[in-house]
C-alpha cells in the first residue's frame, strides 16, 4: 500500500519536473518561446498516449526567493480519453519551483527546490478490466529510455496529495492521503534516487471480503531507487508507521515489456494488532464472529507479495505470522482467550483468489488453569472452507467457545476435554437469508468430548445449558451420550442416547435428525422443547421448496405441535412433570417413537386431571387438519373425582397467555382422536348426596361419533346401573346424544335418583366463569354457538331411563316392586311406565315432566292409577306430611282411584301443594270411619254409642284437588245410620266448609245393627226417598272446633251450584282431562 502511493507520488513529481524544466526555458525566451515552450510540454506529457492536459497558467517571479528565480505553475488537469471516455486522472492546485540564477547565466537550468499543493490523482478499472490512469493507452517497450537531463532536488515538498484507486474488476478500492511529504531526490545517468519521509492516512482499503483499514493514520520514512531503462524500482531501507507498530519494507517491482502491469516482489515485516492481522487472515464466513473483539496483543508478521499484479491480476500474497502469550476478549466478558501461542500462514494460492486460499496452522496452543489445548489444522477454500485439523487437550469451556464454532455458543463455565479430529466443510454460518440449493456434505467430526460442570447458550435457539456433565463419543454424524445429566432451560434431565445428524440437523445442512436412547427429566416444557428442535429457518426454506407441490403439508399438524416432523425419535422417556399448551401431565413414562410419518408412544403411563393413564397413543405428522386424529388405546384409572370439575375442564376453552403459541389443549386433542378407552372410576362425586361408584366404562370414538357400549357402576345408596350411549361431537360441543340407561336399588329414594340424574346435567351458570377479564371473553365466545339450555333441555339428548327397584321411598310414600320407564327428549322427560306397590295396592302413573324450566321448578303431569290401595296407610301417609286428614285409627277401607294431576315439583322434587290442581275419580269399599269429629259435631243429637263407628256401602264419585283444596260436588254415601249427602270444600291445612245431608229420623229409629251386617255381606241398603235435612259444618283452621249450622238445604243448594261452576271453570282453565285417556 506504501509501495503503491510513493510510486504515484514520485510519477507526479516527476511530471512537475518537466513542467519546470519548460518554465525555465520559457524564461530565457520570447512569447513565441513560451508558446513553443508550452507545446514541447504538452508533446512530452501526452505523446503516445491519449491523455488530454488541459489549460494551465506559468508565472516567473525573480524576487519572491531572490536570489533564486521562481517559476509557478497552476491548475493542471491530466484527462484520459481511453476507451473514449474521459476520466480526470491527475490535477495539481499549484507547483513552485525554485530555479538556480548562476545556472540560468550559463545556459543551465538547475532546479534546488520543488513545493508541491493539492495534488489529486485517480486510477480506475472498470468491471470488463479496462483501465484509466497516467499511463493512458501507452504501453513501454523493451527498451527504456531515461530522462534528458541529470536532476538534483535538494527539497521536495508536497502538501494534501491525494490518491484514489477503484477496481470494479477485482471488487477493490483504494484511498490515500499524503499531509506532507519531505524528500531529496536526485536523476543521474538515468537513475531516479529519492529519499525522504511522508506523514498521511490511508483512508480506506477494500476488497471483496469488505472493509480492512479505515481512516489509518501513516508515517513512512523511504528510499527509493528506480532504473528508467530497466524500468525497475527498488525499495530498501524503507520503514512505515501503521496502527502504532512499525513495519520494515523491502523489495522490488519491474514492469513487463509490452504488457499490462507491473512484477512484484515486496516483503513487510513488523508487528500489527492482533485484530486487524486476524481480520486479513481468516474466511469472510469466520469474520463475524470477531465482532466487537478486542486484544492488546501483537503479532509478529511477515507478509510476501510476489509476481504480476495489473487491473485484472492479484499477486501471489503470503502471510506468516506469530503469537506468544496472547489474549482476546468480546464485549460479553464471557468469551474470552487467555493466554495463546500460535504460528499461521495465510497463502492466497497459486490462482491467487479466494478459491485456493488457505490458513495453515502448524502450532496453536490455548492455555488456561484446566489445563492445554493443542490445535493443528489447514483450512482450505475460503468460498467453501474446508477444514482439516485436530483438536486435543483439556481446556476452559469458554476458551473453547471462541475458537471452536464461535459465535454458535456462548459459554460461561466448566471444563472440556478433548481428543477430536475434522475433516470437512464448515457448517454454513449466516442466518438462514442464503438458501443453498442442495445441502452440503457434512462435516466428518470423530472422537470423545468430555464436559464438566459445563454452563453454556446455543445462540440461535436460546438454549441455556448448566451443571452439564456428559461423555460425548463422536463418530461423524453418529453422536453418544454416556451418563449425560444436567440442566437445559430450568428442566433437570439426565440422558444416555445416540444422535444421528444432530450437528447437521441444527446447524440447517440435514432436514432430519435421529435419536436413541432413554430420559429423564423433572419438568418437561413441550413448547421449549419443540423451540430447541425447531429446523433452522434455511432448513425450514429448504424443506418447503422440497414439499411445494404437496398441499398436505401447508397446515400445521399436531405432530409439528409437539415434535418437528424433522426429528425422529426412538426413546424411552420419564418425565415427573410434562407441561403442555394447557395441561400438565405427571409421572409421565414412555417409549416414544417418531419415523417422520407417525408418532407412537408406546407403553404409556401418566396421570393427569386426577387420573393414571396407561396405553398407546399415535398420530400422524403430516395431515390437512390442523388437529391431526390421533389413535388411542388407554386405560384410564380415577381414584374420585369431581363430576362438576370434569364437565367444566371438558367445556371450557383453553385458558393461555395473550403471547402463549397456539397449541391444542388436551381436552381438544382427546375429542378429535379416534380410538379406544377403558375407564375405571373409584368414586364419582356429584352434586347431590349420592356419588358413583366403581364405574366402569368403555369407549370407541370414530371421527365425531363417540360409542359407549358399556357403563356399569354402583351408587352410594346401594343401586347399580348399566349404560350405554351413543354421542356425536363437534370440535368440543356436544351436538347430540342417544342414552340407554338401566338402575337397579334394593331401596330406592326416588327424590335421591332425580336428583343424581339432574346432578348429571350441570347447566352453562353451573361452571363459574374465570377470573380474569380475557378468559372470560374466550369463554363467552365458546358458549355463543352453543344450543341454549343444558343438554336434557336443549334436545341435544335423547335417553332411556329403565329403573327398577324391590324397595322404594318417596316422601311418605313407601312401597316395593318399583318399575319405571322414562323417555328424554326435547327438555321432556316422558314417564311411559311408573308402577310400584304401595299402601297394600298397587299404583301405576304415566306423564310427563318439564325439564327446561330452571333447577327450583319441574313442571309434571300425571295420569296415576291407585288399586286396592288401603286408606289407612294412605291417610297415615298423607298426615305424617302434614295434610290435615283423619288420623290411621279413624278410618278404614280401600279405594281404587284414577287421577290427572298438574303440580310443581321443587328442587327436592317434592310437589308443591299450592301449584297442584287434580282431577280425581274414585271407588271406596269397605269404609269406616271411627271418632271422626266432623260427623260426631253433626250427629250429636244421638247416642255416642251409635255415631263413634259408621259403616259404609261402596261407592264411586269425583273430586278436584285446587292447590291444597279438595272441592266436593256431590258425594252421596249410604251407612249404617243414614243416607248421606256431601258437598262443599275442604283444604288440607284444615279449613271446612262441608254440607252434609242427613235422614234423622232414620238414623235415630233406623236398625243399625241389621245396616251394619248388610253393608259387611255386600248386600245393597234400601234407600228411602224421605226429604234430606242440611248442616253446615265450618272451622277456620286445624285445631279448632267446627260451627255447626241446621237447616241450611237453600243454602246448600246455592253453594253446590256455585262449586259446579267453579269446577267447571278449573277444568277448562286448568285443562285438567277428565278421560285419563292415559291409563286406557
Amino acid at each position: 500500500m506504501k509501495l503503491l502511493l510513493f510510486r504515484r507520488f514520485l510519477l507526479a513529481g516527476f511530471l512537475l519536473l518537466l513542467l519546470a524544466l519548460g518554465g525555465a526555458g520559457w524564461l530565457l525566451g520570447t512569447r513565441w518561446g513560451r508558446q513553443q515552450l508550452e507545446n514541447m510540454v504538452r508533446e512530452q506529457l501526452t505523446r503516445n498516449s491519449e491523455l488530454v492536459l488541459g489549460p494551465f497558467e506559468v508565472s516567473i517571479s525573480p524576487w519572491r526567493d531572490f536570489p533564486h528565480v521562481t517559476a509557478s505553475i497552476q491548475h493542471i488537469q491530466l484527462t484520459d480519453t481511453s476507451f473514449r471516455q474521459q476520466h480526470p486522472v491527475l490535477s495539481i492546485g499549484r507547483a513552485d519551483m525554485r530555479l538556480e540564477l548562476k545556472s540560468l547565466l550559463h545556459k543551465q537550468v538547475r532546479i534546488t527546490r520543488l513545493v508541491v499543493w493539492n495534488v489529486d490523482f485517480q486510477e480506475r478499472v472498470d468491471s470488463l478490466g479496462r483501465s484509466w490512469g497516467l499511463h493512458g493507452k501507452r504501453r513501454h517497450t523493451s527498451t527504456g529510455a531515461g530522462p534528458p537531463l541529470d536532476v538534483e532536488l535538494d527539497s521536495l515538498v508536497v502538501h494534501n496529495f491525494r490518491m484514489r484507486t477503484r477496481n470494479d474488476f477485482a471488487h477493490s478500492a483504494f484511498g490515500a492521503q499524503v499531509q506532507q511529504g519531505r524528500l531529496v531526490a536526485a536523476i543521474r545517468r538515468g537513475v531516479l534516487r529519492a529519499h525522504g519521509t511522508l506523514r498521511g492516512e490511508l483512508s480506506y482499503l477494500r476488497n471483496s471480503r469488505g472493509t480492512l483499514f479505515r481512516k489509518k493514520p501513516v508515517w513512512a520514512s523511504v528510499n527509493y531507487k528506480l532504473e528508467f531503462k530497466k524500468h525497475r524500482g527498488t525499495l530498501f531501507n524503507t520503514r512505515g508507521t501503521l496502527n502504532g507498530d512499525t513495519i520494515r519494507i523491502r523489495g522490488t517491482h519491474v514492469t513487463v515489456p509490452n504488457k499490462p502491469g507491473t512484477q512484484l516482489h515486496f516483503q513487510f515485516e513488523g508487528q500489527q494488532p492482533l485484530m486487524e492481522v486476524l481480520q486479513g487472515a481468516l474466511p469472510p464466513s469466520l469474520t463475524p464472529y470477531l465482532a466487537g473483539a478486542t486484544s492488546p496483543s501483537k503479532a509478529r508478521i511477515r507478509y510476501t507479495i510476489s509476481g504480476l499484479t495489473s487491473p485484472t491480476t492479484r499477486p501471489r500474497n503470503i502471510l506468516t505470522f506469530n503469537l506468544l502469550r496472547a489474549s482476546l476478549r468480546w464485549p460479553d466478558n464471557i468469551r474470552r482467550i487467555d493466554h495463546w501461542d500460535l504460528q499461521a500462514t495465510y497463502d492466497n494460492g497459486v490462482a491467487h483468489n479466494l478459491t485456493t486460499t488457505q490458513l495453515a496452522v502448524q502450532h496453536c496452543r490455548l492455555y488456561s488453569s484446566a489445563g492445554r489445548l493443542n490445535v493443528v489444522l489447514t483450512l482450505r477454500d475460503f468460498t467453501k472452507p474446508f477444514i482439516s485439523g485436530r483438536l486435543q487437550g483439556r481446556t476452559e469451556l469458554p476458551q473453547l467457545a471462541a475458537v471452536l464454532a464461535p459465535g454458535q455458543w456462548q459459554a460461561r463455565r466448566g471444563t472440556a476435554e478433548l481428543d477430536v479430529r475434522l475433516h470437512g466443510l464448515l457448517p454454513p454460518t449466516d442466518d438462514g437469508s442464503q438458501l443453498p440449493a442442495e445441502p452440503q456434505p457434512s462435516l466428518s467430526v470423530r472422537g470423545t468430548v468430555t464436559l464438566q460442570n459445563a454452563s453454556f447458550v446455543i445462540l440461535e435457539r436460546r438454549a441455556d445449558f448448566s451443571e452439564l456433565n456428559v461423555r460425548l463419543g463422536l463418530r461423524d454424524n453418529i453422536w453418544t451420550l454416556s451418563q449425560a445429566s444436567g440442566v437445559l432451560d430450568q428442566m433437570r434431565f439426565t440422558a444416555s442416547a445416540t444422535t444421528t445428524n444432530l450437528f447437521d440437523y441444527v446447524t440447517g445442512q440435514q432436514l432430519s435428525m435421529a435419536v436413541q436412547g432413554n430420559f429423564a427429566v423433572d419438568e418437561l416444557r413441550v413448547q421449549r422443547l419443540r423451540e430447541l428442535l425447531r429446523p433452522p429457518v434455511a432448513t425450514s426454506r429448504l424443506a418447503a421448496r422440497r414439499r411445494a407441490a404437496n398441499a398436505s403439508t401447508h397446515i400445521a399438524t399436531l405432530g409439528g405441535s409437539l415434535i418437528p416432523q424433522g426429528v425422529h425419535l426412538d426413546v424411552g422417556l420419564r418425565c415427573h412433570r410434562l407441561v403442555l399448551a394447557a395441561d400438565t401431565m405427571e409421572n409421565l413414562a414412555a417409549t416414544v417413537r417418531h419415523d417422520g410419518q407417525r408418532v407412537v408412544l408406546r407403553q404409556l403411563a401418566a396421570h393427569v386431571w386426577g387420573a393414571d393413564v396407561q396405553g398407546q397413543v399415535s398420530w400422524p405428522t403430516d395431515t390437512l387438519q390442523q388437529v391431526a386424529p390421533i389413535r388411542f388405546n388407554l386405560g384410564v384409572h380415577f381414584d374420585t373425582i369431581n363430576y362438576r370439575r370434569l364437565v367444566a375442564r371438558l367445556s371450557r376453552p383453553p385458558q393461555r397467555a395473550a403471547n402463549a403459541p397456539r397449541s391444542p389443549a388436551l381436552r381438544e386433542l382427546l375429542l378429535a382422536a379416534n380410538g379406544q378407552l377403558t375407564c375405571a372410576i373409584g368414586t364419582l362425586k356429584l352434586n347431590g348426596s349420592e356419588n358413583l361408584e366403581q364405574l366402569r366404562l368403555q369407549l370407541t370414538k370414530t371421527g365425531p361419533e363417540l360409542r359407549l357400549p358399556t357403563l356399569d357402576f354402583s351408587t352410594t345408596r346401594g343401586g347399580s346401573g348399566h349404560a350405554s350411549a351413543v354421542v356425536q361431537l363437534a370440535g368440543i360441543r356436544l351436538t347430540a346424544a342417544d342414552v340407554d340407561l338401566n338402575l337397579h336399588y334394593a331401596t330406592l329414594d326416588v327424590q335421591r335418583l332425580l336428583q343424581l340424574l339432574a346432578s348429571l346435567n350441570p347447566e352453562d351458570k353451573s361452571v363459574p366463569l374465570p377470573l380474569s377479564l380475557a378468559a372470560r371473553r374466550a369463554e363467552r365466545r365458546a358458549r355463543r354457538p352453543q344450543k341454549e339450555g343444558s343438554i336434557l333441555t336443549n334436545g341435544t339428548l335423547q335417553a332411556v331411563v329403565h329403573v327398577q327397584a324391590d324397595r322404594v321411598n318417596y316422601g311418605a310414600v313407601r312401597g316395593r316392586s318399583f318399575e319405571l320407564v322414562s323417555h328424554l327428549r326435547d327438555g321432556v322427560a316422558r314417564v311411559d311406565r311408573c308402577s310400584l306397590r304401595a299402601f297394600q295396592g298397587m299404583i301405576e302413573l304415566r306423564g310427563q315432566m318439564l325439564l327446561n324450566v330452571d333447577r327450583q321448578h319441574h313442571p309434571l303431569h300425571v295420569q296415576m292409577r291407585l288399586q286396592d290401595v288401603e286408606l289407612t296407610d294412605l291417610f297415615s301417609a298423607g298426615a305424617s306430611i302434614g295434610l290435615t286428614v283423619p288420623d290411621r285409627r279413624n278410618i278404614r277401607g280401600s279405594m281404587r282411584c284414577t287421577t290427572d294431576l298438574h303440580t310443581d315439583l321443587d328442587s327436592t322434587f317434592l310437589p308443591r301443594l299450592d301449584q297442584t290442581v287434580g282431577y280425581l275419580r274414585a271407588t271406596m269399599r269397605g269404609l269406616e270411619l271411627m271418632n271422626v269429629e266432623a260427623l260426631s259435631q253433626v250427629l250429636k243429637f244421638m247416642r255416642e254409642k251409635r255415631t263413634n263407628h259408621l259403616f259404609f256401602e261402596p261407592f264411586s264419585s269425583e273430586f278436584v284437588l285446587n292447590r291444597g283444596q279438595v272441592l266436593i260436588p256431590n258425594l252421596n254415601l249410604n251407612s249404617n245410620l243414614s243416607n248421606l249427602q256431601v258437598s262443599g270444600t275442604y283444604s288440607l291445612d284444615g279449613e271446612a266448609n262441608l254440607y252434609i245431608g242427613l235422614n234423622p229420623m232414620q238414623a235415630l229409629f233406623g236398625d243399625n245393627k241389621k245396616r251394619i251386617e248388610r253393608i259387611k255381606k255386600s248386600e245393597p241398603l234400601r234407600r228411602p226417598n224421605h226429604k234430606l235435612t242440611y248442616v253446615n259444618l265450618q272451622r277456620p283452621a286445624a285445631g279448632s272446633r267446627y260451627t255447626v249450622r241446621l237447616f241450611k238445604g237453600p243454602e246448600q243448594r246455592q253453594q253446590q251450584a256455585t262449586l259446579r261452576q267453579q269446577l267447571r271453570d278449573i277444568l277448562t282453565i286448568q285443562d285438567l282431562d277428565t278421560t285419563l285417556h292415559l291409563l286406557r
